[in-house]
């Protein structure tokens, strides 16, 4: 995957949020595939057999539902690990995702380090209290272009996708039709929009507080419109 029409729906998913969106977006397209069903209240269960042609998650995901279980709990399955693990390599290698080593510890590093340095470069009189200032703002900001998980290129990938693919209107019409992209690239918004009654019975919208409320701070991710919960 090079180019932006290559990108799959799992591959703009973990872009977009990571880990949970990819998944949250296999499990969307297993159950448009008819290989997916709610099992209320909040679990999922297959409802078919394993078609030749499926994304490796997808194939993962259909292949940890033993019986009824919730979401998270397929998430957790080693098969579903181990397939997340190798999108996300695949994803650095593509220069499309920054490891988490850059985006938690390098910019811990521009924020810490430096007002050190520059602390002991105004106690030896080498540097001015504004300067000092105005260097350790700096690196703040610099420090803050490595907090994406998108690269510069995953960033402008999802740009071009979205503006592709705009917010769902309306419910979805035909039963058939693909929501992969759309959850993908907007989240439960298109859930709520394209599949409301399986995303309510699957415990597929049941996220707590503190995880909507990264994602709304989650650079790269959009607001949901207005009215949406």
């Amino acid at each position: 995957m090079t180019e932006q029409q290559d990108a799959s729906a799992t591959d703009l998913g973990y872009l977009t949020g990571g880990a949970r969106a990819a998944v949250r977006t296999g499990l969307a397209m297993l159950h448009a595939r008819g290989l997916v069903v709610a099992d209320p209240p909040g679990r999922l269960r297959r409802a078919g057999v394993l078609p030749a042609r499926l994304e490796p998650l997808e194939r993962a995901l259909f292949g940890a539902l033993h019986g009824a279980m919730a979401p998270r709990e397929v998430a957790n399955q080693p098969q579903v690990r181990r397939a997340l693990a190798e999108h996300r390599e695949g994803l650095i290698g593509l220069g499309l995702l920054r490891p988490a080593w850059r985006r938690i510890a390098l910019p811990a590093m521009l924020v810490l380090v430096p007002p050190l340095l520059v602390a002991r470069l105004v106690a030896d009189d080498l540097v001015g209290g504004g300067a000092a200032l105005l260097i350790v703002l700096a690196f703040a900001v610099f420090a803050n272009l490595f907090l994406p998980r998108q690269t510069v290129a995953g960033a402008r990938l999802l740009r071009d996708a979205r503006r592709r693919h705009p917010v769902p209107g309306a419910p979805a019409t035909d039963p058939a039709a693909e929501p992969g992209t759309a959850v993908a690239l907007y989240g439960v918004t298109a859930l709520r929009i394209l599949m409301p009654q399986f995303a309510r019975d699957s415990g597929l919208l049941q996220e707590g507080w503190w995880t909507r409320l990264l994602d709304a701070f989650r650079p790269g991710v959009p607001s949901l419109p207005a009215g949406a919960v």
